[in-house]
């Protein structure tokens, strides 16, 4: 609806009056020679409607037949008998609307995101470094170029994405994580605890246990010692360990959940508000912002035709629905099984992906205000860690002989 209205302003439309007593008429006549007709309006006068200027010009001779009353003429189209003699306004016009093309053709500034500012400093001056200076033209700018130049100059980054938003250039990267030490199965390692335990199962292929069922172990303690006595000789050797280490692990909670909880609830009420957005910058035209203490707020990007083709210009329509705080009082249960939901999903992150529950106790309470679960979940899961063992490095002091 919206751009039917500016697209007849743009091409212009007529309000017109009919006061014959025969209206019927005359309107099936009008309708059957492919005239548009809308806001038709009813009342003591007579009807009132309006009609594009295209159709008025085009069955001007059938109007003038039927007596219809022009009331009203608007659109940019009647405008432009007016401007044809106001050479001055129509020469500042015309330079206006080259200047805002030209200042939405080019590009002002860079914004990289996904990095830190040290670097996207160093991205920058790679870009200067290659000629690419602000202000430049949307044509000159080649995204994918920059994103293989940024490759190039850069061997942490993992994604570089490049586009033009209005008058930005925009850089997106993601940094490569580092990847972790991978531990060949041929070298030496060791297995320690990752976490505070009692071993209930030791499982060792390969290494040399150091526990057994019913220690208590602690994190950072070795599990199975990556060196083994030589049967040929009395030297020790380093070797891969292999196996798997089940502890028994203690886990505590103390969760809460409040009696009253405020809750947003939606009205029918909703109110809009318009935009006219230039080179990425909104100017309000029509509307308040935030009319309501409470809501929720869409936005859409309704573009203007011929104007939004050639320029970087548009119409932003935001509506704004008013919410209310509703307060509820949560019941006993729904507390209840909101935090065991919560609490088995910080157990799953906490524990290793083999974990099996052994025990739980759950202890819940309240006051005025909460509600309170205090519990110990005792779980079986694997503990163990394998770590990289190095041969000690020989001071070749030493080694000399006297």
């Amino acid at each position: 609806m919206l751009i039917f209205k500016l697209m007849s302003l743009l091409k212009g439309y007529v309000v017109i009056r009919l006061k014959s007593a025969n209206y019927e008429k005359i309107l099936n006549l009008l309708q059957r020679k492919g005239i548009r007709m809308w806001d038709i309006e009813k009342n003591e006068q007579g009807i009132k409607l309006k009609m594009s200027y295209e159709d008025y010009v085009k069955y001007e001779e059938i109007i003038k037949e039927t007596k219809l009353e022009t009331v009203n003429k608007k659109g940019f189209a009647f405008k432009l008998g007016k401007l044809k003699v106001r050479k001055g306004f129509v020469a500042g016009l015309f330079i206006l609307l080259v200047s805002l093309y030209v200042l939405s053709s080019l590009v002002w500034n860079v914004q990289v995101i996904g990095t830190n500012n040290a670097t996207a400093v160093n991205i920058v001056k790679i870009l200067k470094e290659n000629n690419i200076t602000m202000p430049v033209s949307h044509s000159s700018l080649k995204p994918k170029k920059i994103e293989t130049m940024l490759y190039n100059n850069f061997d942490k980054f993992k994604f570089v994405e490049v586009y033009i938003e209005g008058s930005k250039l925009i850089i997106f990267v993601k940094e490569k994580e580092p990847e972790k030490a991978e531990i060949k199965s041929n070298e030496p390692s060791s297995i320690i605890s990752n976490k505070n335990a009692i071993i209930n199962k030791v499982i060792a292929k390969s290494g040399q246990p150091v526990v057994k069922e019913g220690d208590v172990v602690y994190e950072g303690q070795t599990l199975v010692m990556g060196m083994v006595k030589s049967k040929t000789s009395e030297e020790f050797m380093m070797v891969p360990s292999e196996g798997t280490i089940y502890g028994k692990t203690y886990y505590n909670f103390e969760m809460k959940e409040n009696k009253l909880q405020d809750f947003e609830i939606a009205t029918n009420k909703s109110k809009n508000v318009y935009f006219l957005q230039i080179s990425g910058n909104s100017i309000k035209i029509v509307g308040d912002k935030d009319p309501f203490k409470n809501y929720n707020y869409r936005e859409i990007t309704v573009k203007i035709p011929i104007i939004s083709k050639l320029t970087d210009i548009a119409l932003i329509k935001g509506t704004y629905y008013e919410q209310i705080i509703k307060t509820v009082e949560i019941d006993v249960n729904t507390a209840k099984n909101k935090m065991q939901v919560n609490l088995y999903d910080d157990l799953v992150k906490r524990c290793s992906d083999d974990a099996k529950v052994l025990n739980s106790s759950l202890n819940f309470s309240e006051d005025d205000n909460y509600y309170y679960l205090r519990a110990q979940i005792e779980v079986i899961e694997d503990i163990g860690e394998k770590v990289r063992l190095t041969m000690p490095e020989v001071n070749k002091d030493e080694t000399k002989t006297e």
